[in-house]
């Protein structure tokens, strides 16, 4: 039976599935986003040269990018329950080693951990809502999805630069590891890979039968399709500047430019991780009201560099001025909703699982890459352990508007995916 032929499952029990998988991607957002308002705090401690403070985090990144292919073959073989709830031990183990870590050194390996343990909380998600839900509401379900998960990247923000003040960042990852074991023993208890009734959907059955290097050989099918590169280019850029800008840099640029201290920062990316919340529930339609998912992708993105070389091009914006372009970035980024599920138009049912962990592996290593960039732009301008003046900040944003530009114009060339031509 496909998903879209599936019986109903009661409305308690939709919405009780949905809230575990939201809360344990939360887990994954606010790891990956937690150095930003801490950057700064970071450094003085333990006097970072901005290239270091990329690398640190750009390392939960990396780690997730390269278990990426794993995952995939674990997706599509054992399922997203079982996948998640054993991925998210390591997150548990990271969170622990970066509250006690005490040079550079462990405080990356503990981002590593991180990025592995997170590495399935947003395909691991998805994958089962191909088998619960009909194709037509995959985009708004991954809408959702994200935006959920952005109240982690929130969380990141303010509420971790007051927890910090209070009880020390340190502090504050004790209690994410003891919160991830937590929502691992949920996942792992409340997620199921198909609706009540079902032992699972023929695509997963069928992979259940796969021999590792037929697995492996799936992946051959999806380098294939000629829509792969555009997509992986986009996800690449996309998401690399969007975790440049919200997940690191925009902290050091309020401290360095602005001079705010930790609660100041956290809430200007309040603010913006907020409207990133909103823009993943507003773009998750727009799919289904273009009837299109190419456009909406290349109008949020479009917006997305406007304001990057706006930001660029204005000498000494106002804190006011920064705040009000930082959310509109926010709200724009909401376009990955769409351009998560324009991938996973293009590929097989029997494939989905590889084929969206590729897409999300190209994303996060352009999020490793870009923070590892954007560090080296900035340490032009600074000596470790000082504030970097407002013309390193230009000159990476003007970066990111280029970069994104150039990826939207390769995106434009491949061919759109309408929602009225799926199955509902």
């Amino acid at each position: 039976m496909s998903p879209d032929q599936t019986s109903t499952p009661s409305t308690a029990r939709i919405v009780i599935l949905v809230a575990v998988l939201c809360a344990a991607y939360m887990i994954s957002q606010f790891l990956r986003s937690s150095t930003g308002v801490i950057a700064p705090d970071l450094t003085q401690e333990l006097s970072l040269a901005p290239q270091s403070l990329g690398v640190l985090s750009g390392a939960f990144f990396f780690s997730f990018a390269a278990s990426q292919i794993p995952v995939g073959l674990m997706l599509d073989r054992y399922g997203a329950r079982v996948s998640m709830s054993v991925l998210m031990g390591f997150a548990v183990v990271g969170s622990a080693l970066f509250a006690t870590a005490q040079t550079l050194f462990w405080l990356t390996m503990a981002r590593v951990l991180m990025g592995i343990g997170c590495s399935c909380l947003l395909m691991g998600p998805l994958m089962i809502y191909t088998r619960w839900f009909s194709r037509a509401r995959f985009a708004t379900l991954s809408g959702i999805q994200i935006a959920a998960g952005t109240l982690g990247g929130i969380m990141a923000t303010a509420p971790l630069a007051w927890i910090a003040m209070w009880v020390g960042w340190r502090g504050a990852f004790t209690g994410t590891a003891a919160l991830a074991a937590l929502m691992g023993v949920l996942v792992w208890l409340i997620a199921r890979d198909a609706p009540p009734g079902q032992s699972g959907s023929p695509p997963l059955h069928d992979k259940a039968r796969e021999s590792l290097w037929q697995s492996l050989l799936g992946f051959g099918a999806i380098l294939r399709n000629p829509s792969l590169p555009h997509l992986l280019l986009l996800q690449f850029v996309g998401l690399g500047s969007a975790a440049t800008l919200l997940g690191l840099w925009a902290s050091p640029y309020l401290h360095d430019v602005h001079g705010l201290d930790g609660p100041a920062r956290g809430n200007v990316l309040l603010v913006m991780a907020a409207s990133t919340a909103m823009g993943m529930l507003f773009w998750g339609q727009m799919d289904i009201r273009f009837d299109s998912r190419k456009k909406p992708v290349l109008l949020g993105a479009g917006m997305s560099a406007a304001m990057l070389g706006t930001m660029m091009a204005l000498g000494a914006p106002s804190l006011a001025t920064v705040t009000v372009i930082f959310t509109i970035i926010g709200f724009c980024n909401g376009y990955a909703a769409i351009a998560i599920a324009h991938g996973r138009a293009i590929f097989p049912d029997h494939l989905i699982g590889r084929g969206i962990s590729l897409l999300n592996m190209g994303g996060m290593a352009g999020a490793g890459v870009f923070q590892y960039i954007a560090g080296v732009i900035i340490g032009q301008f600074a000596a470790p352990g000082t504030a970097a003046p407002p013309d390193a900040y230009r000159t990476l944003f003007g970066f990111l508007a280029v970069a994104l530009v150039f990826a939207l114009l390769v995106y434009s060339r491949i061919a759109d995916a309408r929602p009225s031509t799926e199955g509902h």
